[in-house]
Parts: structure tokens; sequence; C-alpha cells
């Protein structure tokens, strides 16, 4: 609490309000950890739920080789529509499965939440 000592000593008048400024202070600091760990297990709960059909699953199986392709590619592999594939690939980055392209890669790429639901699925044999 820092900035709460530096507080008081920047502003004298402030030190009648020390104990409801420390009692804000915890409060604070209890609410932050109390959200952290919500937040934690919501995600928990929303993976548990979360499921991917077939064609979706399928491209995170493709991105588990390593193969870092783009839709077209996925398509071609799976004979399926490029405009599905890409719509796959949007849903699962957006859903943090898959990271999109960066400058120094080539392609999409299986993110550790898409490699955890495949492993946890049994879609993964060896990580």
């Amino acid at each position: 609490m820092e900035w709460f000592e530096k507080l008081l000593g920047e502003f004298p008048a402030a030190a009648e309000y020390r104990e409801e400024l420390e009692k804000i202070a915890g409060d604070n600091n209890r609410l932050r950890l109390e959200n952290a760990e919500l937040k934690n297990e919501l995600a928990q709960y929303i993976e548990q739920w979360e499921t991917l059909d077939g064609d979706a699953v399928r491209t995170l199986q493709y991105l588990a080789q390593d193969a870092f392709e783009n839709a077209a590619a996925i398509a071609r592999a799976h004979n399926m529509n490029f405009q599905i594939a890409e719509m796959y690939l949007h849903f699962l980055v957006k859903h943090a499965y898959v990271v999109a392209p960066v400058a120094a890669k080539a392609g999409y790429g299986l993110t550790p939440k898409g490699r955890r639901y495949l492993r946890e699925r049994g879609f993964l044999k060896v990580d």
C-alpha cells in the first residue's frame, strides 16, 4: 500500500480518514482477489460446457499436426467449403483455440486451450 502512505504524506488532512481509507484499500484488494478467482472459475465452467462440432474439431486436429496452414489448405484437407473453413478459423481464433497468423509464421497455430480441448476429449494422443 505504498500509494496509501504517499497519499497521507502529500495530504496531511487525509490522515483523519486513515482508518476509512485503510478499510477501502483492504476491501479493494479483497475484491480484486475474489474477482480473479471468479474469472478463473468461470473460465473452467465455460471450457467444461464448450463443445465444438466435427469440422471445428477436424480443423483443430489438423493444426495440432503443426500444419499452420490457411483456410484454403484446411478446406482441401477436409474436403470442406473454403468459406466454412474460414468461418471455423475465425470462430476458433475468437474463442482462443487458435492463434491467427503473424508476420513470422506462415499460418494459423493451435493455442494451449485448443491442444487441451483435443487432449481432454481423446482427439490428441500425444502432446
